[in-house]
């Protein structure tokens, strides 16, 4: 926690977009897995793909509701633009995107 408190905005924006991107791939490498024609490739460590996925559920599966709202509006699954303004005035909304990216990040890396 302690070196997330050192990063900025952007910084914490930075890692929570690298997490989703591996996360959407781990994803489709994990889909593609279970494919007959799987024997054409070398990928020989299914495992943490797997362990990827599931580092990332559970990391976001320790987030409040509003907090796991923002983090797949943003990161996952992106809403519309300036989805979050009929919610959120313009402060709080980054005040609560940064609580929750580093809540997020918290979860995704120590544990």
């Amino acid at each position: 926690m302690e070196q997330l408190i050192k990063k900025n905005f952007k910084d914490l924006s930075d890692m929570t977009v690298v997490v989703a991107e591996r996360f959407f791939l781990a994803r489709r490498v994990h889909a593609f897995k279970n494919e007959e024609h799987i024997a054409e490739f070398d990928i020989d460590d299914f495992e943490n793909y797997d362990q990827y996925i599931d580092k990332v559920s559970s990391a976001f599966c320790k987030l409040s509701d509003s907090e796991r709202n923002l983090i797949n509006n943003e990161f996952f699954f992106q809403s519309y633009h300036n989805w979050w303004e009929s919610i959120y005035s313009k402060a709080t909304f980054y005040r609560y995107k940064k609580k929750a990216m580093m809540k997020f990040l918290e979860a995704f890396y120590n544990d």
